[in-house]
């Protein structure tokens, strides 16, 4: 029985410790990733990784060499790609494959291209079906066999959509709301990693954004200290986007109402 256990306890550590060492992502650039010879940016460029390709980094000694790009801290990652090997920004990978640019219109769709439904949805309302009346209320609830799950719910001129996204994080959550057009109005697909609380106005809206850091420290610019990110809009409605870490998945918290 000690033996069994052992072997158990050596497997189930080789197995950790190849997660570690080596992960696996897809390309989330629209226009592709460029490998390059060295992890510089001005390095040769050794080949360009289409969008949705699945890489795999390799794992090197020594601390990996930081790199921002608009507003997001990444690290350059050394993989192997049509027989070449070279470096890539991880700031634009994603631990799923990314959106069907062609087909993903919102994000429930995405959940639903990375994984089967575990069971049927869960529907409680506050009345009969089909007879949402003022202070009535539905919340219908859809778990995928990733774990990843959303929540819509609806009321009297209102309703709002919650997505749990495990594996995520907040830069990942921002790259992938700029690649379906569900958030088009709340991040632009050229719009930067926001890193301050500010208004400002962008189509002719007033966008009010505030981003909140661990200790409410203001003065600190990292990325990484940053506990949420809300953001709210008028377009006919009022719209609020929200975007935190709970545990280790991502929330993403997007209503409208009048």
């Amino acid at each position: 029985m000690r033996i069994i256990l052992l072997v158990a306890f050596i497997a189930c550590a080789f197995s950790i410790n190849a997660q570690v060492m080596h992960g696996t992502y897809y390309v989330a650039a629209k226009t592709g990733l460029s490998m390059r010879e060295k992890p510089d940016a001005s390095a040769k460029v050794l080949d360009k990784i289409p969008y949705g390709t699945k890489v795999t980094t390799i794992d090197e000694e020594g601390d990996w060499k930081v790199i921002i790009t608009e507003n997001m801290t990444g690290y350059w990652k050394k993989i192997s790609f049509n027989n070449k090997t070279g470096y890539i920004v991880d700031s634009y990978l994603l631990p799923w494959a990314p959106p069907k640019l062609a087909a993903i219109k919102d994000l429930k769709q995405y959940l639903a291209q990375n994984a089967a439904p575990a069971g049927s949805k869960v529907v409680a309302r506050s009345g009969p079906a089909n007879q949402l009346t003022e202070g009535g209320w539905e919340l219908t609830k859809q778990l995928f066999k990733n774990g990843s799950e959303y929540h819509q719910f609806y009321a009297y001129e209102y309703n709002s959509d919650t997505y749990f996204l495990p594996g995520f994080s907040l830069q990942q959550g921002f790259l992938l709301c700029r690649l379906i057009p569900e958030f088009k109005e709340v991040f632009g697909e050229k719009e930067e990693f926001p890193l301050k609380s500010q208004i400002y106005k962008k189509d002719g809206r007033e966008y009010d954004i505030k981003v909140i850091r661990r200790n409410n420290d203001d003065t600190d610019t990292s990325p990484f200290s940053i506990e949420k990110i809300k953001l709210g809009f008028e377009n006919g409605a009022y719209y609020e986007f929200e975007m935190y870490m709970q545990d280790n998945q991502l929330v993403i918290f997007f209503s409208g109402g009048v």
